[in-house]
């Protein structure tokens, strides 16, 4: 994934701010953003920050695709806007690999997005993953397996 060069900067300030940074540094996972837009981008990242947005879910297809290992527990990731720039730090606390039709209420409302409910989560992700699917080759299913992850802001 693309980085920003001040996603650097702010994992360094972070680093500085422990005790134990060589703890973090192993458990460095990407710099990513959400969504596929710029503005999308913006958007959940804000969510992020606010603390309204502290679940995500992704193909693990995406994954397999892309030769890399879903995040695990502990995991730190640097949240980027549109533009590359960084805004926060997020620490993973959970990660459940579910079918699409597992994912729950609880999960659909700490996804932070849209009107919170399931009914909305589901009809929106479903159009995102079956654009996914497609792109990767695959057929949408209610089967199709998501790494559903939730996380909390660590820093700033």
């Amino acid at each position: 994934m693309q980085s920003g060069t001040g996603s650097r900067d702010l994992w360094r300030q972070y680093l500085a701010s422990l005790s134990d940074p060589a703890d973090a540094e192993g458990r460095f996972y990407e710099a990513f953003r959400i969504g596929d837009s710029e503005q999308s981008a913006d958007a959940g990242a804000a969510l992020i920050r606010n603390g309204t947005k502290t679940a995500t879910s992704a193909l693990l297809w995406q994954y397999q695709a892309d030769d890399q290992s879903p995040p695990r527990e502990g995991s730190l990731s640097i949240v980027e806007n549109g533009r590359g720039e960084q805004v926060c730090i997020v620490e993973t606390t959970q990660v459940e690999i579910r079918r699409f039709a597992d994912v729950d209420a609880g999960f659909a409302r700490d996804y932070g997005e849209w009107d919170g409910t399931l009914e909305t989560w589901r009809r929106k992700c479903w159009a995102y993953y079956s654009a996914c699917c497609r792109e990767l080759d695959r057929e949408p299913s209610q089967d199709m397996l998501l790494v559903c992850e939730r996380f909390r802001v660590v820093y700033p």
